[in-house]
């Protein structure tokens, strides 16, 4: 009769000690598997295109890593960030692969984030963290390399320049991504080769897409030495000019293209190429 009676006291403990390791579980909800990303030396690796879910616990800081392999061409990395908890204030810190910050963001209380990053052949890093440290949700990470490129790519180089060689050429359309010229070397440059004949010239018309931007042009010999130095045009101005060969026979001219954008960041061009006579 014992045993009996002891029976029910059995079957009430086990759905108690469950409902205990629930508890348990639970207890921290917003420590993902990514875990241990506190610091640069412990970055999540990320891989592009896929999108991970991650959160953030009071105090807590989060870093992911991801490599763009692109042969030198600059690409612009969309990162995005989404289903933020309403309370949440979220920081979001760019480094460089040597570990030098290169931009800071912080989006409103639960707003998602898109973040268009410049981006050439390396390793970059994300901190990202809860403005005020005290609260905490769970958010969703995509970074994805975006089509923003022109079709000539790559042509940002004197090595990779597009040649040109007949003419009428037809408009020939391009976009620079970053800030290039002489103060931005680094900058997305577009370089053309002008195959001049003899008692010809080449004439071009440069005309920017958008109304803020700056274009320049400079124009180099075969050897890479200046002809005509760095020309920079106000916003919105439409650029023109010409190389010609004289009787001595024809030359080869580099044509380097460059830009300054405006607050709308369009890097969109035209550029036309005619031949006439001396």
């Amino acid at each position: 009769m014992k045993l009996i009676k002891n029976i029910p006291l059995i079957i009430l403990v086990i759905p108690f000690l469950l409902n205990l390791s629930g508890c348990k579980k639970d207890e921290d909800p917003f420590k993902d598997g990514l875990e241990p990303n506190n610091s640069r030396s412990e970055a999540f690796e990320l891989t592009l295109g896929e999108q991970i879910d991650a959160s953030i616990a009071k105090g807590d800081h989060d870093w992911f890593s991801f490599s763009v392999e692109t042969n030198g061409i600059i690409y612009i990395a969309g990162i995005a960030i989404e289903n933020l908890a309403d309370e949440m204030e979220l920081t979001v810190v760019l480094y460089d692969s040597q570990g030098n910050q290169f931009g800071s963001f912080t989006g409103n209380a639960g707003i998602n984030m898109n973040i268009n990053l410049s981006t050439r052949t390396g390793s970059y890093y994300i901190e990202i963290y809860d403005k005020n440290s005290d609260h905490e949700g769970k958010y969703k990470l995509t970074i994805t390399l975006l089509q923003a490129n022109d079709p000539n790519e790559p042509d940002d180089t004197f090595a990779d320049a597009r040649i040109v060689s007949s003419y009428p050429s037809g408009v020939i359309t391009g976009t620079i991504l970053i800030n290039a010229s002489d103060d931005n070397q680094n900058g997305d440059f577009e370089f053309f080769v002008l195959l001049v004949n003899s008692n010809k010239k080449v004439s071009f018309t440069l005309t920017p897409d958008a109304d803020d931007i700056k274009m320049n042009y400079t124009i180099f010999k075969e050897d890479h030495s200046v002809v005509v130095a760095e020309t920079e045009g106000t916003v919105g101005q439409i650029l023109q000019a010409s190389v010609g060969s004289g009787s001595g026979g024809s030359l080869t001219r580099y044509l380097r293209v460059g830009a300054t954008l405006g607050d709308t960041g369009n890097g969109d061009y035209t550029i036309s190429f005619t031949e006439t006579d001396i």
